[in-house]
């Protein structure tokens, strides 16, 4: 192999200096044809040398060295010449030493080697990244409870961080104002500003007046006394534009002429009346120094840690990775692969030991560090801190120092639901117990008490009191465990231990417990796609759907198949496919199958049965919703179809209290009023980069896997960020410089490319809401075209009128077709529809029925408010299943003919509400009573539901509740 290389290299360009590589952050020299060659490809040494990287790959297309060996000598007889693999290597490590972008290296506590991207270098690429940085929000956003769509909404990043990771500073006027800091309005008036925050577009804070109250005078001069912790709610406080601000606190006068700031002495105090327990605020805000002049960019993090295959084969080798991405990218670019960030992976080390070297580079980050703002085109201090992490439950809970959910007693990381022994779950007061959330809360600052008390049991009295105690207070801390438990075995860990409690002993636990600005209770919210779409609906599809006959399944299928899917956001389903895989589909099969479910098998499951999924299915359009109208009704709504499921969920059979997941649900909507919708917190767009990670972990040697990966995705981070015009910085000269304008137009011009580097130009920039509609490239079948309405022919005869579209989508009326009546330049927009009424609620399906009129309209397209999807009344009309379907393969109809639905009476039909696309829209046409659960109702459901449970024999005492808890398919990761 060695000698293959050697002679790969020398058939390849001239190999690099010394001096090649330094190019320290400018453009290079241009002197000499080769220089000017240089120049034209910077960073890169040749148009090849991109080439090459390019076709070598990344994320999914990542390819092989005996692949690229086969391209290279394609091109080669084309008169190609691509650098040999050694050499585009050489230049992707050049690249990563020119953007300062370098692999952590770090050992766990029990010696395991672990590699990393620092979080830093990412954070400042993206600052650095003109398709990024002008799209972030660094300060949180005010929106009065309503349309509700971004995590810089979120009441955690406007009200719940700590003063010290908050937004610090604003700039008004080339004057910098920092929290903490008295500032002087343009009408006199003196405040302390405590929040900054962005309302209606504008950048405001939350100040104090200071006031007699507040300022006290005597001989030796002023005293500044504030109330301790002071919310943004505080009644005390106002909203002030910071466009207001006038002085600093070193302008600010005194009715005397003297500085406020000498007379106060640089401090003012923050007290809770008890003048022993006052605490002392420098003035000025420490930060003020840190910035040294610059502007401070606060930049918070979403964090994700995940365990997925490293194989493509079904042999499961475990990767446990760590992603993140900005919290202040709007979700349309967040979801972008673009835009996720790879930390580390291990296939040997544990979450917990992976994640103290991350801990570590974040709570460094939260102090502050050196970036290039390209927005403002000058360098900046970056701040971030963890808005929230996010996981499925078995990872939640360890870094949480909770059990494993499905087989603790103590099954909730959020609340102190909890039952002495596992035979006691069975019994009425843990039933009672489960569904009346919220129990007493955990606290973190507790857990981490727990956490130290319980090492100090283990080391003091036994290990056998320290399992009691751990199993009693339904803490475990997974390193601390593994020390406790091994050490008295293993001498090497013995020892180990003892060097760590005496040097280093925060690394004898749960690095989680000091990470700065992260609440273990609070900030791991209820993630749907594992509760609610690989937990309840997997749940109950696999179980009623494994009790149907195989004549039942084929009419189920058939249904399925002839769904009507438009207005669904997917074009058809495989419904045999997910009928006879229903045990080992993902979770877009579950979404799929959960729109569907109340017209394709509510005949074949009992009544009592018939209410929960129908209840289920009312109450998940609500949990994926996008954006909120209102918070406060919404949550309400949310709280009121959560209670009406669980009721009816635990009365058929108190036994689902096993399910964890069951009682998950609850907090729901807690997360949702600490983060936003939950399709902020859902990890779907993170499991969806499984596959990426799947990839580099097959084009690793498998030697160092770990560090191999870090590489890989260090190679795509830059490359896309050279590619994509980013700024290179040199902080140590102040120099900036960009890749060539060649290099840019690979990316910029090249729309494939850009897909491949998981950027989606066309969802990148939203279209405002005023540039709708505009017409789009589209063929029309001669069969479908129709004659102009008459509408336009009489009162526009001089105008061109063609018809754009033939549509057949069902909305409130039955859009027919889509007509443009243009005048001159000036293009305007219509629909001809057939009209719908409005009927009763349906008995069976309890959802609204539609019934089709004669009568048709031409209205313009801003009369639109969206599409709904409906679909026939099959149960009223008794819809036969007859083979006259045929099979399409390989385009073509195919025989024998396959069974499909032959709907009756064409023009009576349903309104989805089981529809997850514009759920909102569903709600306010079908606009259906909503059944309130009272206290009462709770005690009969207990009753009634214990009552049946009791009857079943009970399970073994080593049963795991849990099915899906410990170790998962790959199908079910693989979900995207």
């Amino acid at each position: 192999v060695l000698e293959a290389e050697l002679e790969a290299l020398q058939e390849g360009p001239t190999p690099l200096s010394a001096a090649d590589d330094d190019h320290q952050g400018s453009q290079p020299q241009t002197g000499g044809a080769r220089g000017q060659r240089c120049a034209a490809w910077y960073p890169f040494k040749s148009k090849m040398e991109l080439v090459g990287s390019l076709i070598m790959g990344h994320t999914h297309s990542l390819i092989s060295r005996s692949v690229y060996s086969k391209i290279r000598a394609i091109l080669t007889s084309c008169n190609v010449n691509l650098p040999a693999w050694a050499t585009i290597q050489a230049s992707r490590k050049r690249i990563r030493t020119l953007l300062d972008s370098q692999i952590s290296y770090s050992s766990s506590p029990f010696g395991t080697p672990t590699f990393a991207l620092r979080p830093q270098t990412l954070i400042a690429q993206d600052l650095a990244n003109p398709l990024i940085a002008k799209e972030v929000d660094f300060y949180p956003e005010s929106s009065d409870g309503t349309h509700i769509y971004k995590f810089s909404q979120s009441t955690k990043w406007l009200k719940g961080l700590e003063p010290a990771h908050q937004p610090q500073m604003c700039e008004v006027k080339g004057k910098h104002f920092y929290l903490l800091e008295p500032v002087q309005l343009d009408s006199s008036a003196v405040v302390i500003p405590f929040f900054f925050f962005m309302h209606q577009s504008t950048l405001n804070a939350r100040c104090l007046e200071i006031t007699g109250d507040i300022l006290t005078q005597d001989g030796l001069g002023v005293t500044i006394k504030i109330c301790k912790s002071i919310s943004f709610d505080d009644a005390g406080l106002s909203s002030i534009a910071v466009g207001q601000f006038d002085r600093d606190f070193s302008e600010i006068l005194l009715g005397d002429g003297l500085y406020l700031i000498d007379q106060c002495g640089g401090q003012m105090l923050e007290s809770n009346g008890i003048a022993a327990q006052d605490v002392v605020i420098p003035i000025p805000n420490p930060w003020r120094a840190k910035a040294k002049g610059w502007i401070i960019r606060h930049v918070p993090i979403t964090l994700y840690a995940d365990d997925t295959s490293g194989n493509i084969s079904k042999q499961f080798n475990n990767h446990v990775s760590f992603f993140f991405t900005l919290s202040g990218l709007p979700p349309h670019l967040s979801n972008q692969e673009y835009n996720c960030h790879f930390l580390s992976t291990s296939n040997v080390a544990t979450v917990l030991e992976i994640s103290e070297q991350i801990v570590n580079d974040i709570n460094m980050v939260t102090e502050g560090f050196t970036a290039y703002d390209c927005s403002l085109r000058k360098p900046v201090l970056v701040t971030s801190v963890v808005l929230c992490f996010l996981a499925d439950s078995p990872m939640h809970a360890e870094v949480t120092n909770t059990p494993n959910p499905g087989a603790s007693n103590h099954p909730c990381r959020m609340c102190k639901l909890s039952v002495e022994k596992k035979k006691m779950r069975k019994s009425l007061p843990y039933v009672r117990q489960f569904i009346q959330c919220p129990n007493p809360p955990r606290r973190w600052l507790s857990t981490i008490y727990d956490t130290y008390r319980l090492f100090e049991i283990a080391m003091t009295i036994s290990i056998a009191q320290y399992k009691v105690y751990s199993t009693s207070l339904g803490v475990k801390d997974a390193i601390n465990t593994r020390f406790v438990t091994e050490a008295p075995k293993n001498r090497a860990v013995k020892e180990q231990m003892g060097k760590l409690d005496l040097n280093c002993p925060s690394q004898l636990y749960n690095p989680f417990l000091r990470l700065q600005g992260f609440d273990g209770v609070k900030d791991t919210p209820v993630e749907v796609l594992h509760v609610v779409l690989l937990g309840i609906v997997k749940y109950l599809a696999r179980d009623d759907i494994g009790k149907l006959t195989a004549k039942q399944k084929a009419i189920v299928a058939a249904c399925l198949n002839s769904l009507d899917t438009s207005g669904l956001n997917w074009v058809c389903v495989n419904g045999t496919y997910l009928i006879k895989h229903i045990r080992s589909i993902v979770g877009r099969h579950f979404k799929q199958f959960l729109q569907a479910a109340p017209f394709i098998f509510m005949d074949f499951v009992t009544p009592e049965r018939r209410q929960i999924w129908l209840a289920l299915c009312n109450l998940t359009p609500l949990i994926f919703q996008t954006k909120i109208s209102n918070m406060s009704t919404y949550i309400a709504d949310l709280r009121r179809h959560i209670n009406l499921f669980v009721y009816l969920l635990i009365q058929s059979n108190a036994q689902w209290i096993n399910k964890p997941k069951i009682h998950m649900l609850l907090h729901l909507p807690e997360s949702i009023e600490r983060f936003g919708p939950a399709s902020l917190f859902s990890t779907e767009e993170f499991e969806s980069y499984n596959g990426v990670l799947r990839q580099a972990s097959i084009h690793s040697n498998r030697q160092l896997p770990g560090r191999d990966m870090a590489v890989t995705f260090d190679n795509y981070a830059t490359l896309k960020f050279v590619v994509s015009g980013g700024i290179i910085y040199n902080a140590s000269t102040g120099q900036t410089a960009t890749g060539s304008e060649e290099v840019q137009k690979v990316f910029s011009t090249n729309f494939p490319l850009q897909w491949a580097m998981g950027y989606n130009h066309l969802t990148a920039t939203l279209v405002e809401t005023d540039k709708y509609p505009f017409p789009l490239t589209s063929t029309m079948k001669d069969s479908d075209k129709q004659a102009a309405p008459a509408e336009f022919t009489a009162t526009h005869p001089a105008s061109l009128i063609s018809q754009v579209k033939h549509l057949g989508k069902n909305v409130v009326g039955k859009a027919h077709s889509l007509w443009s009546l243009t005048t001159g330049q000036q293009a305007k927009y219509y629909i001809k529809v057939q009209g719908f009424e409005l009927d009763n609620i349906d008995p069976h399906y309890q959802m609204r029925v539609l019934s089709m009129t004669a009568s048709f309209a031409v209205v313009h397209t801003s009369n639109v408010l969206g599409t709904i999807n409906l679909q026939h009344n099959c149960h009223r009309h008794k819809c036969p299943v007859e083979a006259t379907g045929h099979a399409r393969v390989e385009r073509k109809d195919t025989g024998p003919a396959i069974p499909t639905v032959r709907h009756c009476k064409v023009d009576d039909m349903i309104i989805n509400l089981a529809s997850l696309s514009n759920a909102e829209l569903h709600c306010i046409i079908s606009d259906l009573p909503m059944r309130r659960i009272q206290p009462s109702d709770w005690v009969t459901c207990v009753r009634e539901g214990y009552s049946t449970w009791a009857k079943l024999p009970n399970a073994p005492e080593d049963e795991e509740t849990e099915d899906d808890s410990n170790n998962k398919s790959l199908e079910e990761e693989v979900h995207s």
